[in-house]
């Protein structure tokens, strides 16, 4: 059964909006956490106190930025969470927000945690990419540098209470990175949709918010700074947050995580270059899907999907593991850390190590 309880806002005065959901929220001295670029680029400096601003996030928190910034906001009494920025930006928020509604401040005792909250604190999401979707799920990453492992932190009290989404806050993005975190949705869409876990319902967003990435995708490199086509994508990406709220991601975003922690490849880049490798993979389980996603697009076959991803990807992205310096002698490792519990195994067809090697050598 589905299920998802964010209020979704779409607006172009995500200010407006903000202010409203605070006073309907009870939140009256909220913790901003954003990024250092976004506090610049946003002036968020101007519209909050600057006492209550966390802006110390750095791409994939770890487990001592989270320590951090957990020691940041026990310096003073805050009532709320307004996180504005990309899927790093969120994941912190996630952090500070199981430990705010639980007290503990231990990041290994926080990813555990599976009883219901002390105290659930409100909270609000505003994504600067249409990309991560982390605006309406539950779940937000952390990743150990020592050990080179990502880890998960999940629970019902972490969903954020609303989300704003304003396509005018990504009109900064650089193309690059418009380019990749839009993958990075269009692999949440896919995953959401080859999963075991997939419902009628979390299918439907998936297929919607497909058809709207490759509809549109190709547009950014000329229309760069079209809020229209932003709100399109920024709707798109939630959607298929929506979508995989429900299934959590499946292989792809399994064989990434090694992948970003081994050699830096950004997270759209990785969790998408596996993508039509997995559709080929997966195709004839998901045929009446793709098939419906084939007619909206008005193409005429599965490998019309395949081509669209491959030519949207390679002419703008550095998009093979030999670009990003990898070589065939890591593949057995690579191999070896690419089985994600509850992640890998969510793929609709059950994955060996032989299809994880055939993948890693169709995008080499």
């Amino acid at each position: 059964m589905y299920h998802n309880p964010v209020k979704v806002i779409e607006t172009n005065n995500w200010l407006g909006e903000c202010r409203k959901s605070q006073e309907k929220l009870g939140i009256h001295n909220p913790l901003i956490i954003t990024s250092n670029g976004n506090l610049k680029r946003q002036k968020l400096s101007t519209v909050f106190n600057t006492n209550s601003i966390f802006s110390n996030v750095k791409p994939n928190p770890t487990f001592e930025s989270c320590r951090t910034a957990i020691e940041y906001f026990n310096t003073s009494k805050y009532d709320g969470v307004i996180a504005i920025g990309g899927g790093s930006v969120m994941d912190m928020a996630k952090v500070i927000l199981a430990s705010m509604g639980t007290g503990i401040i231990d990041i290994t005792r926080l990813l555990e945690v599976v009883i219901q909250f002390a105290n659930r604190v409100p909270s609000i999401f505003i994504p600067t990419t249409h990309g991560t979707g982390s605006e309406v799920t539950m779940w937000g990453t952390v990743w150990d540098i020592k050990e080179k492992k990502k880890f998960s932190i999940s629970h019902p009290d972490l969903y954020p209470s609303v989300a704003i989404l304003d396509g005018n806050l990504t009109l900064t993005l650089p193309l690059d990175i418009s380019i990749t975190s839009t993958m990075d949705a269009l692999s949440h869409s896919f995953e959401a949709i080859w999963n075991k876990q997939a419902n009628s319902r979390s299918t439907d967003y998936a297929i919607e918010a497909i058809c709207l990435i490759l509809a549109n995708i190709e547009r950014l490199r000329d229309e760069h700074s079209n809020v229209a086509l932003r709100n399109i994508l920024l709707k798109a990406s939630n959607i298929a947050g929506l979508a995989f709220s429900n299934t959590k991601t499946a292989a792809a975003h399994s064989i990434s995580y090694p992948l970003t922690i081994k050699y830096g490849i950004p997270h759209g880049v990785a969790c998408s270059l596996p993508l039509t490798p997995l559709l080929q993979i997966n195709k004839d389980a998901i045929e009446k899907e793709l098939n419906l996603i084939i007619k909206k697009l008005g193409m005429s076959s599965f490998s019309e999907i395949n081509e669209y991803i491959k030519r949207v990807s390679g002419d703008m992205l550095k998009f093979t593991l030999r670009d990003w310096g990898v070589k065939r002698s890591d593949f057995g490792n690579l191999i070896e850390n690419s089985f994600t519990n509850n992640r890998i195994n969510n793929n609709i067809v059950d994955l060996t190590k032989y299809h994880v090697e055939l993948i890693l050598n169709k995008i080499y």
